[in-house]
This record gives structure tokens, C-alpha cells and sequence, in this order.
């Protein structure tokens, strides 16, 4: 699975902004994933209006007690997220992508993401 991630150019640099995390199906309500793995830029050009993206909220994030450089998403506190907003808690299986802040996975893992992406 490739990552991709969404950079902010300041002062002519690039920092990572976003993960965005394939969606994929699976019978649990938690979705695991690793930072390890390949990954590509995500540019503006790629938003486009039918692309489905949610937010995942650090409190959604979970770190994986096994590996060090893997997390998961948790859907059903995520579902609650999107209830307290008004949205429909179902979009969580509709999305493309689920979009994650670098800082809340740096925050989350205590490790360099943004090295890793740098």
C-alpha cells in the first residue's frame, strides 16, 4: 500500500502536511497502518471535487502496541466524530482516503515522521 502525502512549500521548502491513507475494507472497526511503507506526494492538482477524503482526529488515532512505526484508525470513534458534527457516521466506509496531520502521528508514534517524509 502506498501512502501518500500532501506537503506545505514555506519559504521554498517542503514540509509534510497530510498522510493520506488508502481506505480498505476489512472485518474490524480499526484500521492499521505503517509509516514504513513506500510512499508518493499527493499535490493540489490531485484534490479534485468527486475525491473523498475525512479527517481523522487524534483522538481516533491509536497507537499499535506491537510495532513501533505502526498505528491504527479507530472507525467507531471516528463514526462518533462524524455524529457530533452531523454527518453521516457511515462515510467512514465511503471514503477514499482518510487524511491524517504528520504532527498528530509524530505527537501519537514520539518518532521523526516528518524526516521520514522530508
Amino acid at each position: 500500500m502506498t501512502l501518500k502525502i500532501y506537503y506545505d512549500e514555506i519559504d521554498g521548502e517542503l514540509y509534510p502536511k497530510w498522510m493520506m491513507l488508502p481506505r480498505y475494507d476489512a472485518e474490524h472497526e480499526a484500521r492499521t497502518y505503517s509509516i514504513e511503507g513506500p510512499f508518493e506526494r499527493f499535490s493540489v492538482e490531485d484534490f479534485h471535487d468527486d475525491l473523498k477524503l475525512l479527517s481523522v482526529t487524534q483522538g481516533a488515532l491509536k497507537q499499535c502496541p506491537f510495532h513501533d512505526h505502526q498505528f491504527d484508525i479507530d472507525l467507531e470513534q471516528l463514526k462518533r466524530d462524524l455524529q457530533r458534527q452531523e454527518h453521516d457516521p457511515e462515510a467512514v466506509y465511503e471514503t477514499e482516503y482518510y487524511m491524517v496531520l504528520v504532527d498528530d502521528l509524530q505527537e501519537l508514534l514520539a518518532y521523526d515522521v516528518m524526516g521520514r517524509f522530508s
